[in-house]
């Protein structure tokens, strides 16, 4: 969905500047000699540009070509309600926010603050799954739940949404489980790796260095499902007070109940998670 994908490539970029921060770390330091320290000229930037130029970005045009009403959250009813604009903008959105958020996270290890860097991706992932779940009205979740393409050519209306069961063998689902093995498996492929390099770097055994970067992927993985719950929740919150008060104010007061039981497990100084960043990413 085009809405999403612009907080998803956010995370995509920060998780591949962060999986690649020692390596990245270590240029750094040995162009800061000649007076310099570009971001971007190496290979794992290039891969992210690979990856966004030749996968993401064309299963996005796909799905929008074929599936426009769901690919739009349900905006419009065919392609060609879509300008010519809308479609380039959507293409150099995903790239140039997936760039912000590498950039944002090497800038933040630069100054050796690698906990904020990796907050980063959870934060494009958090947004992602909001955006998903609630959408700007409280009806994502029923928008994504909807393919009309197997339901009489219908246009989704508010409140409507498909049996899960039914939605998960609709074209719009099979599309996307055809999708899936190309758009993460590189992403779980190249964090082993770049996680693995950046723990040899610091002269760690090869066998501890594999088992340091499983973790690390595993953990990145724990990461996104936790941003999933969270996202979950915060709906969950502004469900609840919608029910008293007007949505935006619902909206308002849902994320600072959020931010309130967030600071504890995850800002302050010997958070929660800040101990788990720590252990199986070796942070600061």
């Amino acid at each position: 969905m085009l809405q999403v994908d612009v907080f998803w490539v956010y995370g995509i970029g920060a998780m591949a500047a962060t999986a690649a921060g020692r390596q990245l770390a270590r240029m750094g330091k040995e162009k800061a000699r000649f007076g310099r320290n570009p971001p971007f000229g190496n290979e794992y930037f290039a891969l992210l540009l690979l990856y966004l130029s030749l996968i993401f970005v064309p299963e996005a045009l796909w799905l929008t070509w074929n599936f426009p009403h769901w690919e739009t959250m349900q905006l419009v009813g065919s392609l060609e309600e879509i300008p010519a604009w809308g479609i380039v903008l959507a293409a150099v959105g995903d790239i140039a926010v997936a760039v912000l958020g590498y950039w944002v996270a090497w800038r933040l290890m630069s100054r050796g603050r690698f906990y904020a860097a990796h907050l980063q991706w959870m934060l494009g992932y958090f947004l992602f799954f909001f955006m998903l779940i609630h959408g700007w009205d409280g009806s994502g979740w029923q928008r994504f739940l909807y393919d009309p393409t197997v339901e009489g050519g219908v246009l989704w209306t508010s409140g409507t949404y498909m049996n899960p069961l039914d939605f998960a063998t609709s074209r719009v689902a099979l599309t996307l489980y055809a999708m899936a093995l190309p758009t993460l498996l590189p992403l779980v492929l190249w964090g082993y790796r770049w996680l693995r390099e950046g723990y040899q770097l610091e002269k760690l055994p090869p066998e501890k260095a594999k088992r340091l970067a499983t973790a690390g992927v595993g953990f990145y993985l724990a990461g996104v499902g936790l941003t999933f719950l969270s996202a979950a929740l915060v709906t969950a919150l502004i469900q609840g007070l919608s029910t008293l008060l007007w949505l935006p104010l619902s909206a308002l007061l849902g994320f600072l109940v959020f931010l309130l039981l967030l600071y504890p497990l995850a800002l302050r100084k010997e958070a929660p998670l800040r101990s788990a960043f720590r252990k199986y990413l070796r942070t600061d």
